[in-house]
């Protein structure tokens, strides 16, 4: 507050050098002219706050831009044509609407006002341009991260151990499945690392990749666990992040597995979503999650919608519901270019 009235003190002692003899320097008008400084910045300042929330700027730069110059120059030329009719009006009282004083003024007082709007709009754009660059990294971020994740599920330890001891028994009872196993183990991996750096994949492609990874968990677990796919045909050539496999993970990590207690994994759309659920049935070994893959998973769809993944878990049923996006959300990238 005390910088804007300092700026409205300096701005009106100019003025007056500029367009009023010296003998009037000191006149009451001078207090006149401040105020009227004060009401263009803060009548501009809260369209500038409205444009802000309506049409911010790295959004439509071009509309707002020129929503800004028209409102801007609507409210100052009728706010300055009105002011100066009143300090004219209060000085002669002759009633004129258009005297010497205003046309000689009138021009330089508009080219002061926007002089200090640009600035003010530079620095906000600016700003808005770094807060975004700021953004940008933080998902580059939280990208890379997932995408470890994504790999370190995949590519663990306990993953690898588990599958080469299946393979093994394989190898001796029944050679041609333990072909097939290797078959579907191969483009498990490949998928995961031909799609670690892609931000978003088709549904169909995930469900492609579903369907050999649910192999592979059928032979290490048998009917311990019965997996129930549902998915509407319109609903596959839509996009998410890769999440399935990290998805149908959790529930075999979290849950028991066992032939008189299966666990039942049910994958569906329903409305504009992909849901993964499960009946709760913990592990007696069960440890603490630090549910990362699953931050990591709303992290990522937050860059590219306002749509929220939803997880629920009432002590019954463990659900996640993911959006369906139909296309690649453009205007959220744009928030962070």
């Amino acid at each position: 507050m005390s910088w804007i009235l300092i700026y409205a003190v300096g701005i009106a002692l100019l003025f007056k050098l500029a367009f009023f003899r010296l003998e009037e320097f000191w006149h009451w008008d001078l207090i006149f002219i401040m105020f009227i400084i004060l009401i263009l910045w803060y009548g501009n300042l809260y369209i500038d706050q409205q444009l802000n929330r309506r049409i911010p700027w790295i959004n439509r730069p071009k509309r707002r831009l020129i929503f800004q110059i028209v409102y801007n120059t609507l409210f100052t030329t009728v706010t300055l044509f009105v002011l100066m009719y009143i300090v004219h009006q209060i000085k002669f009282g002759d009633g004129r609407i258009i005297n010497r004083k205003m046309v000689e003024t009138f021009l330089p007082a508009l080219s002061i006002t926007y002089v200090v709007l640009a600035v003010q709009i530079s620095r906000q754009f600016f700003s808005a341009l770094k807060d975004s660059m700021l953004q940008v990294e933080k998902y580059k971020t939280e990208s890379i991260q997932a995408q470890m994740q994504n790999l370190k599920n995949q590519l663990n330890p306990h993953f690898l151990f588990n599958n080469l001891s299946v393979l093994s028994s394989l190898v001796y009872k029944d050679q041609d499945k333990a072909v097939e196993f290797i078959n579907e183990l191969s483009k498990v991996y490949r998928y995961v690392l031909e799609n670690k750096t892609s931000e978003l994949v088709p549904l169909t492609e995930e469900l492609s990749f579903l369907d050999h990874y649910i192999y592979l968990l059928k032979i290490r677990f048998g009917n311990n666990v019965i997996f129930n796919v549902n998915i509407d045909t319109s609903k596959k050539n839509a996009l998410l992040p890769m999440c399935l496999q990290m998805l149908v993970e959790n529930t075999i990590q979290h849950n028991e597995t066992s032939k008189a207690s299966p666990l039942q994994v049910n994958i569906f759309t329903e409305h504009h979503s992909l849901n993964v659920e499960n009946k709760v049935m913990p592990r007696s070994d069960k440890t603490i999650s630090s549910n990362m893959g699953l931050k990591n998973i709303q992290s990522r769809y937050a860059y590219f919608t306002d749509e929220k993944v939803t997880i629920s878990d009432d002590g019954q049923v463990f659900k996640v519901s993911c959006p369906l996006l139909k296309h690649f959300h453009q205007h959220k990238i744009l928030q962070h270019m």
